[in-house]
């Protein structure tokens, strides 16, 4: 029967060209720009490398001190060295916590201790557990033990690129590199990450103990300079983990900070979750946030539906007296319904592929401005970086499931109620429309 279907909305293409195109390309600049808000998210939440483990990661990024005597007195800022060390480092049931001194260091440049050709490079201070918490691919050598971390030896673990760029080799591992003068010795080449894995990204990697005065800055008692990622050994632990940390607050609140309080506002946040965050000083509104990717969902579908539709109004005029002769010969208005259904289906699944090339294409000739879209600060890309696409980011099951439940819906939006208005005629009036 499907293949009947098939066969007739192939003639239709054929007989109607015009109307096929129309139907077809409409369907597939709807579908390009869900499938394109779809690759984004998918882009920024699913587990690809280097974090593959997004699904089991927890972030705390900031933290918000509050007057207690005047709520509108506020400061905030990353986490401070002790805290991370009395509280995070602590935790108990979890596989790694990782901190990422975020301020202790800034885009600097890099170049061969003989030489005078200087590159700018994105530097991130990490610890030993970094290299657990991310799936980082060494093409060559190793990450620094914690014996280098605790000495605090200038040891740097570089992209593959960065590799090439200065040895034009990946073979590098014991040679040295200077970074803003100073001198470190490479330990491990990784492949390099997309920037759009912006939590882990970096062209070089070193020790936050070798960097001076890391432990030293703290305000408030809380706010440093440093980011948390944990890795939870399930996804079902995640509230466990964010209930020691409010009991580590509620006992770090007991002792005055200054006059301030502090506050999380839900963090540590499952991985996904910090997509949503509005600034520091918010806690996370869900039923807000689905709304509006609700309304935005429904405006992309609803608007090409009720075009389409009333292109299929029109041609199911045209189709009157057909469907009025299959009647007189028994066809009964279910199996016209169907028929009616399904070709339509058809010609949404071929705007489903057409819009999913699009939305693709547009990911790639656009990736260095669009996926920074959902950022909490969009800014221009650091000198020497790329926006780098991989094909795991792009092919993937869900989206190609996603692409077809929106085919399932437009199809229905469109066809359904045309279909209905026009099976519901008398079979001499559809017959009589021939005349």
């Amino acid at each position: 029967m499907i293949r009947k279907y098939l066969v007739q909305a192939l003639n239709l293409i054929r007989q109607n060209p015009l109307y096929s195109t129309f139907y077809i390309v409409g369907t597939a600049l709807a579908i390009s720009m869900v499938m394109l808000l779809v690759v984004i998210y998918y882009i920024k939440i699913a587990d690809i490398y280097p974090e593959e483990n997004r699904s089991r990661i927890m972030v705390a990024t900031t933290a918000h001190m509050q007057n207690i005597t005047d709520p509108g007195s506020n400061t905030t800022g990353s986490i401070s060295y002790n805290f991370v060390k009395d509280c995070f480092y602590k935790m108990k049931e979890v596989e790694a916590v990782s901190a990422i001194g975020v301020d202790l260091v800034n885009n600097g440049y890099v170049q061969l201790p003989a030489t005078k050709h200087r590159i700018p490079v994105v530097q991130k201070a990490v610890d030993p557990a970094f290299w657990t918490v991310f799936n980082f691919k060494f093409v060559n050598g190793a990450p620094f033990s914690e014996a280098d971390f605790s000495s605090g030896i200038r040891k740097a673990v570089i992209s593959e690129e960065i590799a090439q760029r200065l040895f034009h080799s990946s073979d590098v591992t014991g040679k040295y590199i200077t970074i803003d003068f100073i001198e470190y010795k490479i330990c491990g080449v990784v492949k390099t990450p997309s920037y759009a894995t912006n939590l882990s990204y970096a062209q070089i990697w070193m020790p936050y103990t070798c960097i001076p005065n890391y432990d030293k800055y703290s305000q408030m008692g809380a706010l440093g300079g440093y980011q948390v990622v944990i890795l939870a050994r399930s996804s079902t632990d995640f509230d466990f983990i964010a209930s020691q940390v409010n009991d580590f607050t509620r006992s770090f609140n007991a002792t005055p900070q200054d006059g301030y309080r502090l506050l999380w506002h839900g963090q540590p946040y499952a991985y996904w979750k910090t997509l949503f965050r509005v600034n520091e000083m918010t806690d996370l509104d869900f039923t807000k946030i689905f709304r509006q990717i609700g309304s935005i969902l429904l405006m992309l579908l609803l608007v090409p539906a009720l075009n389409l539709s009333g292109m299929i109004s029109s041609r199911m005029e045209k189709r009157l007296p057909e469907m009025g002769v299959r009647k007189a010969f028994g066809a009964t208005p279910r199996i016209l319904f169907s028929q009616i259904i399904w070709e339509n289906l058809i010609f949404t699944v071929l705007g489903g592929c057409l819009g999913l090339i699009i939305s693709y294409g547009m990911v790639l000739l656009s990736k260095d401005w669009l996926l920074t879209l959902l950022d909490d600060y969009v800014m221009a890309l650091p000198d020497g970086v790329s926006m780098s696409i991989t094909p795991q980011m792009l092919f993937s099951p869900v989206l190609f499931i996603c692409t077809f439940m929106v085919c399932v819906v437009i199809n229905l939006l469109s066809a359904i109620i045309p279909a209905y208005l026009s099976l519901k005629k008398d079979i001499v009036y559809s017959i009589n429309k021939q005349k």
